[in-house]
């Protein structure tokens, strides 16, 4: 296990004393600096000792769970995190083993992005926006010299913006994307557009009202890698370098694909939720560069979050200035309510204390979350359970530093029969229910791992691992008829299927 702890304190400070600056490059953490040091290692043992779920059940005593055995429960071989304080990174930290046979994670360990890539990408593409090389609100397709968004019945009165792409509302269908072995035919980005063989994934095609609608689009952020290109008639991955990584002094990161020899040796590698299957970074690319093809570590993410900051304060423009900042960081639609999209960040919060966010899922499983009033915290998995784990993290980094959205929230449970129990077993829709040793589980939707289900009430009910709950809908003879989905997306009402 590698540690590196970098203490959050000013730059005068730290030219000042010698024995802080050594703490910089230390890979454990030693008393012999004082107590800042200590207060540093504090925040880093609270964080990964206290991690927790979603819920957390009143007058419970056993809630809260550690980083080591929540890897080891959920399949998790490697995790690295990087935590800010008062606008800088106040400790790095690498746990487990780059790949199963591999030597330990180091904080210098690559991990993919995934999604991530995106407000990356973002930043990118603004830079573009700022040198008045293109404009947000014009027909993306102006710019377009290799290929151009086809045009059909939504695109009638209504074009493609750049903005649109940006924040998910092109109308542009969503698909997952997909990884590629290099051993193997890789499609081009023009493959890719057109969902021509070797490309896995549907053509990128317009199939709503472009600007009515938010529709999460990988297909969109392909769309921003040919624009990078045919503007500035580099590659996407140089331009990115040239324009984003550098300035940001992101060292350890890069969109080169596939993965350059140099940088495989310090890539960490994927497993599937199963652990059963992995993919070495020789064998991992996601040609769609700008939607999910970033390499990184959580100290270089925690470098782009502080220079997001000190942006959006008018204190930097390494990358921009404050003005587009403000504009990339401002809400518009969303999935839900409490979760919307500036120019390729979620942005929640509320407006005296908000917070960008992105998360990553592409066998790596990655969270980055960014208050920007200068606390926040970066997480990277190598997989398996990753999701989960790096949700239980951020909770625990909640606790610690004070992050308001991301905290757990507490139920109480009920006293219920098992006979009524019992009478809410069987289909709704896509999830189903059964009772397994006395208590309720739920595979949401039906087929994935079941989860067991706590009564709030005889009637409603709730899991541990997120905000997904269950009403139970009885008739006036009290018989099961469905039950009301509960999510942050919305309420659905499910009826329940006949047994056979």
């Amino acid at each position: 296990m590698k540690v590196e702890l970098t203490m959050n304190i000013p730059e005068s400070r730290i030219l000042a004393n010698a024995c802080l600056s050594a703490c910089f490059c230390a890979v454990s953490i030693l008393p012999v600096c004082g107590q800042t040091a200590q207060s540093a290692q504090q925040r880093m043992e609270a964080v990964q000792s206290h991690l927790s779920r979603y819920v957390v059940i009143t007058n419970s005593t056993n809630d809260e769970m550690n980083l080591a055995s929540q890897m080891k429960a959920l399949g998790v071989p490697a995790v690295s995190i990087a935590a800010i304080r008062n606008g800088a990174i106040d400790w790095t930290q690498a746990y487990g083993v780059s790949s199963l046979q591999g030597a330990p994670a180091s904080t210098e360990t690559l991990f993919g992005a995934a999604s991530i890539s995106k407000p990356v990408t973002a930043l990118g593409v603004l830079r573009l926006v700022e040198e008045g090389k293109i404009d947000l609100d014009a027909d993306v397709n102006q710019y377009l010299k290799r290929w151009k968004i086809p045009e059909n019945q939504f695109t009638t009165t209504q074009k493609v913006t750049v903005r649109e792409l940006l924040n998910h509302t092109s109308g542009i269908g969503t698909h997952n994307g997909e990884i590629y072995d290099p051993a193997t035919p890789i499609p081009t980005l023009l493959q890719l557009l057109d969902g021509e063989k070797p490309a896995k994934t549907p053509p990128v095609r317009v199939e709503a009202i472009p600007g009515t609608k938010f529709a999460y689009s990988n297909g969109g952020y392909l769309v921003l890698s040919l624009l990078i290109e045919d503007v500035t008639g580099e590659s996407f991955a140089a331009y990115m370098k040239r324009t984003v990584l550098d300035p940001i002094g992101m060292k350890h990161s890069t969109f080169d694909a596939p993965l350059p020899l140099k940088w495989q040796e310090n890539g960490a590698t994927a497993y599937g939720a199963d652990g059963k299957w992995a993919v070495p970074p020789s064998k991992f690319v996601e040609p769609n560069l700008a939607a999910g093809g970033l390499w990184s570590t959580p100290a270089d993410l925690a470098k782009l979050l502080l220079e997001v900051q000190r942006e959006y304060e008018g204190k930097s423009h390494k990358v921009l200035h404050r003005q587009t900042i403000h504009m990339m960081v401002s809400p518009g639609k969303g999935p839900a309510p409490t979760r919307r999209y500036g120019l390729g960040f979620e942005v929640g919060g509320s407006p005296e204390n908000p917070y960008i966010r992105h998360e990553g899922s592409a066998f790596f499983q990655d969270d980055m979350v960014e208050y920007l009033g200068g606390n926040g915290i970066v997480v990277m998995t190598s997989g398996g359970g990753g999701g989960a784990l790096a949700d239980e993290v951020l909770r625990s980094a909640g606790t610690v530093y004070g992050f308001p959205d991301f905290k757990s929230v507490e139920h109480t449970v009920a006293d219920v029969p098992v006979s009524v129990l019992r009478s809410y077993v069987g289909t709704y829709a896509y999830v189903k229910v059964a009772l397994e040793g006395g208590h309720l589980t739920a595979e949401i939707p039906a087929g994935s791992p079941a989860a067991q289900l706590y009564p709030e009430s005889s009637t409603r009910f709730f899991v541990l691992d997120g905000p997904q709950e269950l009403s139970f809908i009885l008739d006036p003879q009290q018989n099961v008829t469905g039950t009301e989905f509960i999510a942050p997306m919305g309420h659905h009402r499910l009826d329940k299927t006949a047994a056979h």
